[in-house]
């Protein structure tokens, strides 16, 4: 009776496979968490030559005094300058690619949080928020822009992280979420650096 066994094999390969469908769908997986997704990734992957960044902006927040201050220099018609300080003239195309590079290599090493509570600890309120109730907490905001004023990156670098060589608490100014991330750069604000 070969019907009855083709039948019978036809059954069992059936049930067979039902029973790899239902393992399939119940099988427990690993799923990560948003918040690790882009875990490792650059903070600005479209920002590649540090050649084409023409002006550097750090805006720090003086405590004492309740008030943001700015630092800029910018390339005026060839002529490096900076804008903060009178536009005195400024030998700052080397210093400025340096910086550039710096910035570029900022990634997003590890996520520590989504919680807006959390940025005064962290230290990455925007230097410039007018809404923000405190006045400690506060981190550097550096923005370098390219040609026709384009923004090449923009971060607030907040706390430095206590046993961790070079790491800082790091987040964008229009995002909730802070990374700790290695920050080998020398964001000099000072007038005689440049």
């Amino acid at each position: 009776k070969p019907e009855l066994n083709l039948t019978k094999t036809l059954a069992g390969a059936a049930l067979l496979l039902a029973v790899i469908s239902i393992v399939f769908v119940f099988a427990p997986r690993t799923i990560t968490p948003s918040a690790f997704l882009d875990q490792g990734e650059p903070f600005f992957s479209d920002f590649t030559d540090p050649n084409v960044a023409m002006t550097l902006e750090v805006i720090e927040f003086d405590e004492e005094t309740a008030a943001a201050r700015p630092f800029k220099v910018t390339n005026q018609n060839g002529i490096w300058t900076i804008p903060s300080h009178h536009n005195y003239a400024a030998d700052g195309e080397d210093r400025l690619a340096e910086t550039a590079a710096g910035v570029m290599t900022i990634n997003k090493d590890d996520f520590r949080s989504d919680n807006v509570s959390d940025h005064e600890v962290l230290g990455v309120i925007d230097p410039l928020d007018e809404t923000a109730a405190s006045l400690l907490g506060r981190g550097k905001r550096v923005t370098m822009r390219g040609e026709n004023d384009v923004v090449l990156a923009d971060i607030i670098i907040g706390s430095e992280i206590e046993g961790r060589d070079g790491f800082h608490f790091v987040r964008l100014p229009d995002q909730k979420r802070v990374y700790a991330a290695k920050v080998d750069v020398d964001i000099s604000t000072k007038f005689e650096d440049w």
